[in-house]
């Protein structure tokens, strides 16, 4: 892959709250700095059906601001090996989403942590490590398929044209949406992300705004010849899906 002139947005921003008013920390892979941003409201655009696999309580179990700082932090430095651990333990842990949807959240940062295992693995040789990594992927996917998941906030743009970890439309397709998730020096591609919506959704007016993608997990395909010019782990392949587009003051 060329990535010449190919401008990267990766970003990692844990939710802090769906419903209030809240403040966001965001890991900008694409500057290695962390920064603060904050929110004044989101708008949901197209909420999921009623038939979803996470049941939102809100005096459900939380993950404390100091455990969710471990996981973030993990992500930010890209030590692949702490965060699938911490978000695999996590999800072990928590049965029933809550008002943050930290499983949902959870869910992702865990697939994208054990795709940057494998690509660590690999880069490195160690072909036993790569392969116990697709074991993990394949067994951590089987029992995802049907769960609600939440994606990063990521800036959308009408194109995905030479841009790396930006929200587009997918072409000739009305109802979907898709991402190219990348490491932070964008050379490894850790999933290609695309999320079909139940009705047409236009967002010509949310352009350069930054929105959470969601959905239900239906597919996934593994690239089985992942090399250099091959450089991607999987395709996600959500149903169902709902957005949220961040407002700021």
């Amino acid at each position: 892959m060329n990535h010449e002139n190919t401008q990267n947005n990766t970003n990692f921003t844990p939710i802090a709250s769906f419903f209030n008013l809240f403040r966001v920390f965001s890991c900008c892979f694409a500057i290695s700095i962390l920064f603060c941003l904050s929110i004044s409201a989101q708008k949901i655009i197209n909420q999921p059906s009623e038939a979803v696999a996470t049941v939102s309580i809100p005096n459900a179990p939380t993950i404390s601001d100091n455990v969710w700082k471990i996981l973030t932090d993990a992500l930010t430095a890209e030590n692949w090996d702490t965060s699938a651990f911490y978000a695999g333990n996590l999800l072990n842990r928590l049965k029933i989403d809550n008002e943050r949807r930290q499983i949902a959240q959870l869910r992702y940062f865990y697939l994208f942590s054990l795709a940057g295992r494998i690509h660590k693995a690999r880069d490195a040789g160690k072909k036993t490590n790569e392969e116990e990594a697709w074991q993990e992927l394949d067994k951590a996917v089987n029992a995802l398929i049907g769960k609600e998941f939440l994606l990063p906030p990521r800036e959308y743009r009408n194109s995905c044209e030479k841009v790396l970890n930006f929200v587009c439309p997918v072409q000739n397709n009305e109802k979907a949406f898709r991402t190219t998730a990348t490491n932070k020096g964008g050379t490894a591609i850790h999933s290609f992300d695309y999320v079909v919506f139940e009705k047409k959704l236009d967002l010509k007016d949310h352009l350069d705004k930054q929105v959470f993608l969601g959905g239900t997990l239906k597919k996934v395909e593994f690239n089985d010849e992942l090399s250099e010019k091959q450089p991607w782990v999987m395709y996600l392949i959500f149903e169902k899906g709902f957005i949220r587009v961040i407002l700021n003051e």
